[in-house]
Order: structure tokens, then C-alpha cells, then sequence
């Protein structure tokens, strides 16, 4: 199931659910480890129906950035050993 949201300018942003295949072509596309977080977002976001690169997502506010790193972690906790 997607997550919404909207960004300061009032974007509306439709996030999917990930996969492996997504975390890897981040990988492949970011020119530093520092740039996968970006590149995911890229893979995962739809921003008013387009999909932007990761270089887009680099222009965006800072506080829409910060707010989508935040929702795309979320989506990533690790699963807790059973005891």
C-alpha cells in the first residue's frame, strides 16, 4: 500500500512500498554511499505524478527532504529477533 503526503509547496507526494530491487537500483544510480538515501527516494516517490531523479531530489527544501528520508525509513525498520 502507498504512502501520502505533502510537501511544504503543497505537492502531493505518493510514496510505494519498496523492494529489494528498488534499494539496488539506488545503489547503482547514486555516485556515493552518501547519495543512496537521495537515489531511494528517487526509486520510491512520485512527486505530482512524476518520478523525478536523484539530482531532483537535491534541489528540493530541505525540509521536504528531511520529511522524506523520515517517511522512507519508516518504512524500513528492521524486523526484532523473536526471544
Amino acid at each position: 500500500m502507498a504512502k501520502e503526503l505533502v510537501l511544504s509547496d503543497g505537492k502531493k507526494v505518493k510514496i510505494k512500498q519498496g523492494k529489494g530491487i528498488d534499494l539496488l537500483h539506488a545503489q547503482m544510480k547514486a555516485k556515493t554511499s552518501e547519495e543512496i538515501p537521495y537515489a531511494l527516494i528517487a526509486e520510491l516517490c512520485e512527486i505530482d505524478g512524476n518520478f523525478l531523479v536523484y539530482e531532483d531530489i537535491l534541489e528540493l527544501p530541505i525540509e521536504d527532504v528531511i520529511t522524506l528520508q523520515a517517511a522512507i525509513s519508516g518504512k524500513f525498520q528492521l524486523a526484532q529477533p523473536s526471544a
